[in-house]
């Protein structure tokens, strides 16, 4: 699995959080929020190997574009957005490509940079 197509799925899941979910509650028009909602974003693999570890990352989804770890092989990386729920798809790619080099510096890939993804 490559990057763009990691992306996709986070852009999906993302929308669905913040635009779909509050719909099926009731009159969106008609809630308010208290402050803007944090949608975390994660990818993982789940499916532990057959010695029960999970595998890393890298062997499921192409990493190379983040550029090197620093730390080493990871089964997970995550990043937490907190933005208003409302805002066009164009926008929302921007902030999550950005959040997605702020995940990859948290996780030891130091030379990754929105313009690789």
């Amino acid at each position: 699995m490559g990057l763009d197509e990691v992306q996709a799925v986070l852009l999906a899941a993302w929308e669905t959080a913040a635009e779909l979910l509050p719909e099926a509650v009731g009159d969106p028009a008609a809630l308010s929020w208290a402050a803007p909602p944090t949608t975390e974003l994660r990818i993982t693999c789940e499916q532990p190997a057959a010695n029960g570890v999970r595998p890393a990352l890298d062997t499921l989804v192409d990493l190379t574009p983040l550029g090197p770890n620093d730390g080493g092989s990871r089964s997970q990386l995550a990043v937490a957005i907190t933005a208003a729920p409302a805002m066009d798809r164009a926008e929302r790619q921007r902030l999550l490509r950005e959040a997605l080099v702020h995940m990859a510096h948290a996780f030891g890939y130091v030379d990754a940079k929105v313009d690789l993804l």
